[in-house]
């Protein structure tokens, strides 16, 4: 009998010993964000020329992970914050509309067409004039307040795209720092804990662009998006965003909003991600519904005013001496920008009706008295079979198809990602029922070490009392 069996015993005590405290690290941190199971890799020893080993050994703690389930869950992940960034913004479009509601310019152009209705029943009272100028004064606020609303919209998400590129320069430059703490210390104590704060900052990079991760060798990552290296060993890149502000809103098809690379100028074809789905938004919904509003409130000011225009203004009926035509009728609306198309953002209410409301031209004849029929031909514009209100209708419709696809999406997308997310969960998180399986294991283990350092002690005792 030796010494050799004491040693074994003692390993035994010291690896298993080790077991346990992996474990109380996996049990203390099962609801710590981030962090991923750890499991005791031991290995046998064995000394040159011992025919039964020399004990064991604890070779590594290592983390339990699945490559392809992390792939899977950033992935997921992405387009799940796209999704949802892409539905925020066009929810916040949706809301400045305010439709259906009293308030909305659906109300407005109905009761714009019964104001001039009355006029048209009622020419020569004034206080059917001055409630049109009212509801069209009004429903010029709205679009104007619609148009800006849009504006704050697009502003905004520019803003928030800003910020996010901010912070993703920050931790794209953590992540090149954490590369080269990792591998300095790679297969030493506190790497572990280094992983795992690198990969809560991989798992947000990924969710705001997409990114793909390669893991290497040496034990950094490769960050790419789109193709574009964004961290490589200790080195990291910067970005930075290439967006117009409004107003206006670059119409379908101009400038658009872009993240660039600053070391190379290469734009980066972001497509998810969080900032995915904004700079879709940016690039895609909110210009067309900022460029459908202007055109609807070009086309129905022009509808209006050609038809007031035409007309001319109410004089009161007197036979002697004979009325000579009046002058014609003046537009109802303008643009407040001088030279510029009537937009949303610019139509005005004509200063001279506003002043004066008998100045809108109710009349076809001006030889006729009480004439009525032309302030009748614009009430019926909201009668036509494609009236100014349907083209309104069709963008506010438009809008809702939007919100209602992309939340469906959203939905979907979130899902898949928190399936993904249970997946790698199963893999990398940690069980506490199985804790406390491995945990009794060790424990034996331990105690059954102990039990051959005794056992051992008790004949070498024995062995030298008989002698």
């Amino acid at each position: 009998m030796s010494n050799a069996g004491l040693y074994i015993g003692l390993s035994g005590i010291l690896a298993q010993s080790q077991g346990l405290d992996v474990v109380s690290q996996n049990v203390a941190n099962a609801d710590t964000p981030g962090y991923t199971r750890e499991t005791t890799n031991m290995t046998a020893v064995v000394q040159p020329g011992s025919a039964i080993g020399s004990g064991v050994a604890v070779s590594s703690i290592s983390q339990v992970t699945d490559n392809f389930l992390q792939t899977q869950a950033y992935s997921a992940s992405a387009d799940a914050s796209s999704s949802t960034s892409y539905l925020a913004t066009l929810n916040s479009a949706q809301t400045n509309f305010q439709e259906p509601s009293p308030v909305g310019i659906n109300e407005q152009l109905s009761a714009l067409w019964n104001s001039f209705d009355q006029v048209a029943n009622h020419p020569d009272q004034s206080a059917g004039r001055q409630q049109l100028v009212g509801i069209a004064q009004q429903l010029t606020t709205t679009l104007n307040s619609d148009s800006q609303g849009l504006t704050n919209v697009y502003n905004s998400t520019t803003s928030a795209v800003s910020e996010t590129v901010t912070s993703l320069n920050q931790q794209l430059a953590t992540v090149a720092t954490l590369n080269g703490q990792i591998t300095s210390v790679l297969g030493q104590n506190g790497a572990n804990t280094l992983i795992d704060q690198r990969n809560q900052i991989l798992n947000s990079i990924s969710n705001e662009i997409g990114a793909r991760i390669t893991n290497n060798p040496d034990g950094s990552v490769t960050v790419l998006s789109g193709g574009v290296t964004l961290v490589t060993g200790t080195t990291a890149e910067t970005l930075s965003v290439h967006a117009p502000t409004a107003p206006p809103i670059p119409a379908p098809g101009g400038a658009v909003a872009s993240i660039v690379s600053n070391s190379t100028g290469t734009t980066l074809p972001i497509t998810t991600g969080s900032l995915g789905g904004q700079l879709q938004a940016l690039n895609g919904p909110l210009p067309s519904y900022a460029t459908s509003l202007d055109a609807f409130a070009n086309s129905f000011a022009t509808q209006v005013n050609n038809i007031l225009t035409n007309g001319y203004v109410y004089q009161p009926y007197n036979p002697t001496p004979p009325p000579t035509p009046p002058p014609n009728g003046l537009p109802l609306f303008l643009s407040s920008a001088t030279g510029q198309p009537i937009t949303a953002a610019n139509i005005t209410i004509n200063s001279q009706i506003l002043s004066n409301p008998f100045n809108i031209a109710a009349a076809q004849n001006y030889n006729q008295p009480l004439d009525g029929t032309n302030a009748q031909a614009v009430a019926a514009l909201g009668s036509l079979p494609n009236p100014p209100d349907a083209q309104y209708t069709a963008i506010v419709s438009q809008v809702g198809l939007d919100v209602s696809t992309s939340q469906a999406n959203a939905n979907a997308q979130t899902t898949r990602a928190q399936s993904a997310t249970a997946s790698l969960a199963s893999v990398s998180g940690v069980n506490t029922n199985q804790e406390m399986v491995n945990m009794l294991a060790y424990q034996q283990a331990y105690q059954a070490s102990a039990k051959v350092i005794s056992t051992i002690s008790t004949a070498v005792q024995s062995l030298l009392a008989a002698i």
